[in-house]
Parts: C-alpha cells; sequence; structure tokens
C-alpha cells in the first residue's frame, strides 16, 4: 500500500542522485575553509547546486519531481557533508524543507510550489525561531488579516540558514487583530499560528547579517525581517504546530546524514594521516609510526565503531519509514518526536567522539587553526543545538515513560 514515504525513484535513480552529490563533494570540500574563516555562506555553491539536478530530489514524481525518499535525501546529505558539513547543512535546510512540505502544504499550495521548484530550480529557506528561543517557542512574528484575504507580515525570525542563496522563505506567523496583541492564553496562542510560503524577494523582507558562531559558520544562518510584508491569500499554507512536527522525521534523518559525513571525513582523514605520519626520532626508537603505537590503534578503531554505528541507526530509522514499519513512531506525539529523534542524537554525540577522538590520536598539530579537524571540532559542536536538542531529547522521552505527559498529545 502505498504511504507518504513509499519509493517512487527506481534503485538506478536513487543511487544516480547520490552520485551526483558525491561528485559535487569536492566543490563543497574547496569553499569550506573560505566559508569559516570568512563566516559567510558560499553563495556561488548554489548555481552548482542546481546544475547538480539536486534541487528536486525530494520533490514528488506528480509535480515534476524526482520523487526522493528519506533515507536518498539522508545519504545526498552525507555525501555533501564529506566535502564540507557546513556547506552541506546550509543546503540540507532545503532538502529538509521540501520533505516537509510533502505533509504540509494544502494540495493547491503544494502543486504551485512544488512545480516552480521542479522546473525553476527554486531554493527554500525556511526559519520557525524566534530571537528569544527556538523551534518550540511559540512565534512573536504577527500575521494581520486584510480584508482582501491577505496578510501582513511583522517581525523577526533568527537561525535561517540559506537565506541569502534562497529562492522561497516559509516561516510561522500568529494571526492576530489590527491591534496586533498576542493571545494571552499559550494554547491559543499555538492553534492560531499559520504556515507562510512566499518568494526571498516580497517587498518588505529583508536580511540582517546576525551569525557569529564557534562553528558551522559557512552556513549563512541570518536573521530575517518581516516589516510590513504582504503575504496573499494563497501563500497561507495552513496550521503550523502540529503540522510541522507531524512531518519532522525531514529534520531528524537529514541531519543525521550531515553529521554521519561529517564524522566520516573526520574519520577518513584521520585514518590518512596515521598511516603515514612517523614521529621521527625518539626514546622508543629512530623512526616511531603513529600507526604503531596501541592508543593510536584502539582510537582509530573506537572511531570506526562510532562511524558504523551511526551509519546503521540512520540507515534503519530511514527504512523504518519506507517500509511504513511505524510502531516506534505512533501514539503520542511526544512519543514520536522523542523516538524519531534518536538517529539525531546518536550522530550529532557520536560525532563529536569522533574528532575528538581523531585530534587525540594525531597529536598537537590538529589544534592549530586551519587544521581540518581544528574546523570539525569547532563545527561538531552545533548538533546537540538543532532542534529538538539533546536535552529536549532525552527529557521529551524521560517524561513519556515516567507517564508525565497528562493529557496524551495525540499526533495526527
Amino acid at each position: 500500500m502505498s504511504h507518504k514515504h513509499s519509493i517512487e525513484m527506481t534503485e538506478d535513480e536513487r543511487e544516480a542522485a547520490v552520485v551526483r552529490a558525491r561528485e559535487l563533494a569536492p566543490e563543497f570540500h574547496e569553499a569550506g575553509p573560505a566559508a569559516d574563516s570568512d563566516n559567510a555562506l558560499q553563495v556561488h555553491l548554489a548555481a552548482l547546486y542546481k546544475d547538480a539536478g539536486l534541487v528536486d530530489v525530494a520533490v514528488p514524481k506528480r509535480y515534476g519531481g524526482q520523487g526522493g525518499d528519506i533515507w536518498t535525501v539522508a545519504r545526498i546529505s552525507r555525501e555533501l557533508a564529506k566535502g564540507d558539513p557546513a556547506c552541506a547543512l546550509a543546503f540540507n535546510m532545503h532538502q529538509t524543507m521540501v520533505g516537509i512540505f510533502r505533509g504540509l502544504l494544502p494540495e493547491d499550495l503544494a502543486k504551485r510550489v512544488f512545480t516552480r521548484i521542479a522546473e525553476e530550480k527554486l531554493i527554500v529557506c525556511a526559519p520557525f525561531s524566534e530571537e528569544r528561543a527556538g523551534v518550540v517557542g511559540l512565534a512573536d512574528t504577527v500575521a494581520r488579516p486584510n480584508p482582501d484575504g491577505s496578510w501582513r507580515i511583522s517581525g523577526k525570525k533568527t537561525w535561517a540558514t540559506l537565506a541569502e542563496a534562497a529562492d522561497l522563505l516559509s516561516f510561522n506567523a500568529v494571526v492576530v487583530d489590527d491591534d496586533g496583541l498576542l493571545p494571552d492564553d499559550p494554547m491559543t496562542r499555538a492553534m492560531s499560528e499559520l504556515a507562510f510560503v512566499l518568494p526571498m524577494d516580497t517587498p518588505g523582507i529583508s536580511i540582517e547579517r546576525t551569525w557569529d558562531a564557534m562553528g558551522m559558520r559557512g552556513t549563512g544562518t541570518q536573521t530575517v525581517v518581516f516589516d510590513e510584508a504582504n503575504a496573499p491569500a494563497e501563500a497561507n499554507a495552513g496550521p503550523f504546530r502540529n503540522g510541522l512536527f507531524n512531518e519532522f522525521e525531514w529534520a531528524a534523518l537529514s541531519f543525521s546524514g550531515v553529521y554521519l559525513g561529517a564524522m566520516e571525513k573526520a574519520y577518513e582523514f584521520t585514518r590518512g594521516v596515521l598511516r603515514t605520519k612517523s614521529m621521527g626520532a625518539t626514546m622508543e626508537g629512530n623512526d616511531v609510526a603513529l600507526k604503531n603505537l596501541g592508543y593510536v590503534q584502539g582510537a582509530l578503531g573506537e572511531m570506526y565503531v562510532l562511524c558504523r554505528q551511526s551509519a546503521y541507526v540512520v540507515q534503519q530509522m530511514c527504512e523504518d519509514f519506507i517500509t511504513d514499519d511505524m510502531s516506534e513512531f505512533s501514539g503520542s506525539l511526544p512519543q514520536r518526536l522523542g523516538n524519531l529523534e534518536i538517529g539525531k542524537l546518536t550522530t550529532t554525540e557520536n560525532a563529536i567522539k569522533v574528532v575528538d577522538l581523531g585530534m587525540r590520536a594525531i597529536g598537537g598539530s590538529a589544534y592549530r587553526r586551519g587544521h581540518l579537524l581544528e574546523r570539525l571540532y569547532r563545527d561538531m559542536r552545533s548538533g546537540p543545538f538543532h532542534v529538538l536538542t539533546t536535552n529536549q531529547i532525552i527529557d521529551q522521552l524521560g517524561r513519556f515513560e515516567l507517564g508525565l505527559f497528562d493529557p496524551p498529545v495525540a499526533a495526527a
């Protein structure tokens, strides 16, 4: 029986999409150092990404796209991250949102948006966070209705990854009266949130360059400002809060693909160094090779295990969605969210460990600014902060297992 994660691509089509990402990865690798040192999204990659035929991978075939499934999308992110994880994370945001759109957008809007993405090779940016909180925080951005059914949007959205290269913008806002006051009751406010999709060049929409972080500096995660931006009635994508979280596997598993590729990059680089690096003459001998040191051998072995463990988890979770084996992802929304984030928790935490082990094995040279592992060390520290954060995932599962969700929140 067909379902929302059914495979539309042939096996040859799936492999061809992954190969295109693998062939593009060297361009990401080349762009990585400048992305980090300049703290800037490498906008020129957008044209290469489009030319590689990756923009419409996740767009269903009935709208003119390639019909990519969640495992194919995760593998694409994995390959691009082997080039550079920060650049890959930026473009992963597009794939994540296209996947979420598949279940979020009403049919008339889905047809318009997906057809344009496929035909015009449009890239999507999707900030849903406010300055005071991440996506779990209720929106401060407001939408005032006009008599003709359109909306006036005012506010700011942070964590707007890829905004500077995007053609379309998706975001959430709370519907308010002309006085602009947000509802006092949190549940009323949550139920008053709508999702919207607008062209990035809509008058009243601008970008503030606010991104300056320890790692993942090349994602271009800026702030989007709305100053009475007009959203026509057809830009309304419907209820946001449960709509987003009911499609959240696209975020959890595509992000998992990025961190899986990043740790594999760190592993392969470290292995290459350890196979050839010599310490020269020491008290132990005239030419001591690092690979002959027991603690180095143990570190590489542990790195290998962490990479393979992560790969198995991500692939199995993706295949559970594809085969519709939803036993772990059914029931209440809190339980579902916690379980589907296990892949991201596994990959983000393991990526930190893998890079740390690699640096310790190689030695002090890896600590110098400009060394690949030094950059990856900083990049991997972003993992625990992606929604749901590591602390939120663990807390969500613990609260559910202790029976503290009362009344239960039903998944739609």
